[in-house]
């Protein structure tokens, strides 16, 4: 997590750039849940593009001499991935007027209450929080159909999100499972959740399979229709299985995480390090302003603006497994 965060900030009016910037924008995209929660692996530094490489092979042999011979087989290879960031701008305008009486009344709560001194900062709180919902849809969702299957309309547009990435890969990964209409609650069954989830677990290649950091990606309304179908899983005999919260969110020895972003209908099987989020935080090209036009237009309102870059990409298609909804 990032130790630039609006909680421990005085934000003044005026305009910042590069080092003086990082403190407003960071907050925007750092407290994003994906992010914020390490779900994906993330690259602070990319400002047009990154190139993302991928090793194999690199076969042991027997040292039976002590003359330096590559391996006829299983030789180690070098490919790439590039994720390319979009340019983004944030320009918002707040009536002061419409949040100036819920910060007084925070305020009257004293200390505990967590809200800054400072009108300007807890503005550009505010903006930083619908920020960071932004970057979390776009990470996942960006140009992604509503419903998966290509007769939707995205919510978010921004850039290709981590689900259209998958989907354009489609060919190409190790495994592309596909669902016919909406994910149930159904214990058994073609449309049931745990029929998507075995299907994306159990048709995953086994270097996915054997690897303990591979995680589980699905929304929390997927999660939501998962719990009710374990529970339906009881019988007189059997106690009804419920995921409480003391409990860690499994299946078959794999975590769940269910990011804010993730699309219902919509299963991913990967390691974080094949997902990728990329932005230009630690560059010199991001810039923030904050401006009060109280006293300079006679309006009542301020102005955040915000300019910075995000984008998603996969490393490599085959070792990602994914049950989508198509039709």
């Amino acid at each position: 997590m990032s130790k630039y965060q609006f909680a421990n900030a005085t934000i003044g009016v005026g305009t910042y750039a590069g080092e003086a910037a990082r403190p407003y924008v960071a907050a925007a995209i750092l407290s994003a849940d994906t992010i914020a929660n390490n779900y994906v692996s993330v690259l602070q530094n990319v400002h047009s593009k990154a190139v993302l490489r991928k090793f194999s092979g690199a076969a042991i042999q027997a040292n039976d001499d002590c003359a330096f011979s590559t391996p006829a087989a299983g030789q180690l290879t070098l490919g790439e991935s590039v994720l390319t960031a979009t340019a983004l701008k944030v320009n918002e305008q707040v009536c002061n007027e419409d949040l100036r009486a819920t910060w007084e009344g925070a305020l009257m709560n004293g200390q505990n209450s967590g809200a800054p001194a400072d009108f300007t900062t807890y503005v550009a709180q505010y903006v930083a929080a619908k920020v960071a919902e932004s970057v979390e849809g776009n990470l996942w969702q960006g140009n992604y159909d509503a419903d998966g299957s290509g007769a939707g309309s995205a919510t978010y547009t921004s850039f290709d999100g981590l689900c259209e990435v998958i989907k354009d890969a489609a060919a190409s990964l190790g495994y592309n499972g596909t669902a016919a209409g909406a994910f149930t609650a159904d214990a058994d069954g073609t449309t049931g959740i745990l029929t998507h989830l075995d299907d994306a677990v159990h048709n995953a290649p086994s270097t996915v399979q054997s690897d303990n950091g591979s995680v589980v990606y699905m929304s929390r309304k997927s999660l939501f229709l998962l719990q009710r179908a374990m529970a339906g899983l009881g019988t007189s005999t059997v106690s009804p299985v419920f995921v409480g919260s003391d409990r860690p969110l499994t299946y078959l020895g794999f975590n769940i995480v269910a990011p804010a972003g993730m699309p219902n209908d919509t299963i991913v099987f990967a390691n974080p390090n094949q997902l990728y989020f990329g932005t230009d935080l630690l560059t010199d090209h991001i810039n923030a302003s904050i401006l009060n036009l109280r006293d300079v237009t006679g309006d009542d309102v301020t102005r955040v603006i915000m300019q910075f870059s995000g984008g998603a990409q996969i490393v490599d298609a085959g070792s990602i497994s994914a049950v989508r909804r198509t039709s």
